[in-house]
């Protein structure tokens, strides 16, 4: 009797994980969810170092947009690698930039100090740029081609440089 009990447990158990795995997967019909070749929507940040930075700069450049937080753990996780492949691949012709959310200049600057990072960051105070990617949940990174389109998006933590590479080495390749 109770182990039939503890197998119909673990199997709702296992039903209720295929179903929270289904219920819980990224909306591919939204624009900014999918990996098609669809627009970047348009970005125009402060930068924490001064000045502002629009996507439409950033044309003819491979960009890394990497929407994140200090308070996140994933995000944390991941800056020391996003920092690496800005540092290689910039000259090629790829941008990491990474856009804070929501939190004080003083933070963010405070962190980028202790963590040692050189890649551009920019502040989005309101949150509205990442409402306009639709941003669910941080760490959310969007690889976005030299011309403005969205390629593939990348939601949770563990991004490695092998990784960023092995999906922006052909674009940065690609003719306009």
């Amino acid at each position: 009797m109770r182990s039939q009990l503890l197998r119909v447990l673990m199997s709702l158990s296992v039903i209720g994980g295929l179903a929270w795995t289904w219920v819980s997967r990224p909306d591919a019909s939204s624009g900014a969810q999918s990996t098609q070749q669809t627009q970047a929507p348009p970005l125009q940040l402060a930068l924490l170092d001064g000045g502002e930075i629009t996507l439409t700069q950033l044309r003819g450049k491979v960009v890394v947009l990497n929407f994140w937080a200090t308070w996140c753990p994933p995000c944390r996780a991941e800056m020391a690698e996003l920092n690496e492949t800005h540092a290689a691949l910039n000259g090629r012709g790829l941008i990491v930039l990474g856009v804070n959310q929501m939190q004080s200049a003083s933070v963010v600057q405070h962190f980028m100090q202790e963590q040692q990072l050189s890649f551009p960051i920019a502040l989005d105070s309101a949150g509205e740029a990442s409402n306009r990617y639709r941003v669910a949940a941080l760490p959310t990174t969007f690889i976005i081609d030299k011309t403005g389109h969205v390629r593939e998006v990348l939601h949770g933590g563990g991004l490695t440089r092998g990784l960023i590479e092995s999906k922006v080495n052909a674009l940065i390749s690609e003719k306009q």
